[in-house]
């Protein structure tokens, strides 16, 4: 089993994105028993003028990204300290697509492009990834190395 730890930060001035300087980071664990995970593989990225849920995002394509080239066919958990994501996968994506991508309030979906990139990735797989929260800043050595990438 392959457990993954997605992250996604900004730093800067302005709140859409204007002057912010972001990035993603994700670390991939392969779990050996229930006591030993050895660290697989990590990776991250930087972007000018985003934002925080822009990167949080990526981070989590990466992730689908990987996971269909080298883990297809494992189960594999996907963590995330953002609940934006992990609502979005197990709870709003599939209503957002039966509703032309409009969310409640009958607004077209913000991040629209990489969610809809999200959304094509979780229909190509046999075993879909579990998306879980994990809590951030709270000493969980998987999430604060993908922080710790991201930022």
């Amino acid at each position: 089993m392959k457990i993954f730890y997605c992250d996604g930060s900004t730093r800067g001035k302005n709140q859409k994105g204007a002057d912010n300087i972001g990035g993603w980071g994700v670390v991939c664990f392969n779990v050996i028993d229930s006591v030993d995970w050895e660290l697989e593989s990590f990776d991250c990225h930087t972007t000018e003028g985003t934002t925080n849920n822009r990167e949080e995002l990526k981070a989590l394509i990466y992730c689908l990204a990987d996971i269909k080239e080298h883990y297809a066919d494992e189960h594999c958990i996907i963590y995330s300290d953002s609940a934006y994501v992990v609502n979005m996968c197990n709870s709003w994506i599939d209503g957002w697509a039966a509703k032309g991508w409009k969310n409640r309030k009958k607004q077209t979906v913000e991040n629209l492009d990489l969610v809809l990139e999200i959304y094509n990735w979780l229909q190509s797989f046999f075993i879909r990834p579990d998306i879980e929260k994990c809590d951030g800043h709270a000493g969980d050595i998987g999430n604060e190395l993908a922080d710790a990438l991201a930022t």
